[in-house]
């Protein structure tokens, strides 16, 4: 569950940053609020799904987990974007987007130790 709350708190943080640099962009506060308003429920929703998501796919090798977890994020931003007619924004919304699933990846990887030990130079 220490993945699903992660994604969590990523989701949200990923909302906030998109609507902090579309309210950059557009130059308009009402523009970060709306953005805010109706982006965080689905951006929490889909942070706390991919969550659970990476917490399943642990042991995986880093590429399908990558993948399953930009590509359902990034299919998220579509969505939203053309659903409110803000299709210009996309490239800019999908930046964080994979930011925040890359960290989410790194956080929630099983790091296997080696199986021979690091061999040491003894002086």
């Amino acid at each position: 569950m220490k993945s699903a709350g992660q994604g969590f708190v990523l989701g949200a943080a990923n909302v906030l940053l998109i609507a902090l640099g579309i309210g950059f962009m557009e130059r308009s506060g009402e523009a970060a609020v709306m953005v805010t308003i109706f982006g965080m429920i689905p951006g929490v929703l889909a942070g706390l799904v991919l969550g659970l998501v990476a917490g399943h796919m642990e042991s995986y090798g880093v590429v399908p987990r990558i993948a399953a977890l930009v590509v359902p994020a990034i299919l998220v931003v579509i969505v939203l974007a053309t659903e409110f007619g803000m299709n210009e924004l996309i490239p800019v919304a999908s930046i964080p987007t994979v930011v925040a699933a890359l960290l989410l990846e790194r956080s929630t990887r099983k790091i296997v130790p080696p199986p021979v030990p690091v061999a040491q130079l003894r002086v």
